[in-house]
Order: C-alpha cells, then sequence, then structure tokens
C-alpha cells in the first residue's frame, strides 16, 4: 500500500532533508575552521622566522657598524671627534627612516585571515543562490 502524500513518510523526508542540510553545513563550517587555525599557524610560523631573521641581521649589522666606526676612528685618530659625530649622525638618521617605515608599514591592513574570510563569502553566496526559487 503506498503512503499517502504529506504523512508520516513526507516527513520522514523532511526530517531527513533537514539532518543532511545540517550535516553538510557541519562539515562545511569544520572546513572552514580547519583553513581558518592553518593559516593562522602558518602565520605564527611565517613571524617567528621573520622575527628571528631580523634580530640575528639587526645583530650583526650593529656590531660590524661599530667595528668600522672603531676602525675608522683609529685610522683617523687626529679627527676621531669627527668621525664619531659623523657616524652618531649617520646612525640617527637610519633610525629615523625605519620608524617612519614602521608607521608606514602599521596604517597598512593586516592580511590575516582573507582567504577564510573570501571562502566564507563564497559560502554565503552559494547557500543564497540555492535559497531563491527557481526562475529568479
Amino acid at each position: 500500500m503506498a503512503q499517502p502524500e504529506g504523512g508520516e513518510g513526507g516527513r520522514e523526508g523532511l526530517f531527513a532533508s533537514v539532518k543532511n542540510t545540517l550535516a553538510t553545513l557541519l562539515t562545511i563550517g569544520r572546513t572552514r575552521l580547519e583553513l581558518l587555525v592553518t593559516e593562522l599557524e602558518e602565520e605564527k610560523l611565517r613571524l617567528m622566522s621573520l622575527w628571528a631573521k631580523a634580530i640575528g641581521a639587526a645583530f650583526l649589522l650593529a656590531v660590524g657598524l661599530i667595528m668600522a666606526v672603531f676602525c675608522l676612528a683609529l685610522a683617523f685618530w687626529e679627527y676621531r671627534v669627527l668621525v664619531f659625530g659623523l657616524f652618531a649622525a649617520v646612525f640617527i638618521g637610519g633610525a629615523v627612516l625605519l620608524v617612519a617605515s614602521l608607521k608606514r608599514q602599521i596604517a597598512e591592513p593586516s592580511k590575516l585571515l582573507r582567504s577564510s574570510l573570501n571562502e566564507l563569502e563564497a559560502d554565503a553566496a552559494l547557500l543564497r543562490r540555492r535559497g531563491e526559487p527557481p526562475g529568479a
């Protein structure tokens, strides 16, 4: 005997459809969350690598510059005050340029999580299109 339309069979089909939709949404959410976590981990590793290289380069550059200034001061001992003053001005000028560069970089927006946000926007657009009635 056939099930009447809209009876118990219809409700089971509706519940199964809702259950499948919820399962799909949870799977999409989990995938997006995994993408977010991966992006955060990659950004953390990239920043740690950048900091380590920057600190090492700054230390070696500072030691090298100090040694160069002392060598020049020894070579031109009579003008040692002029040599130290000139290099002090050069170092201060370089510091001012670096501070200006840092201010510009801080003013730029971060690109962190941009991929995740783009994927979420694409998902939302897809869901909106599926929710529209056919022919609209």
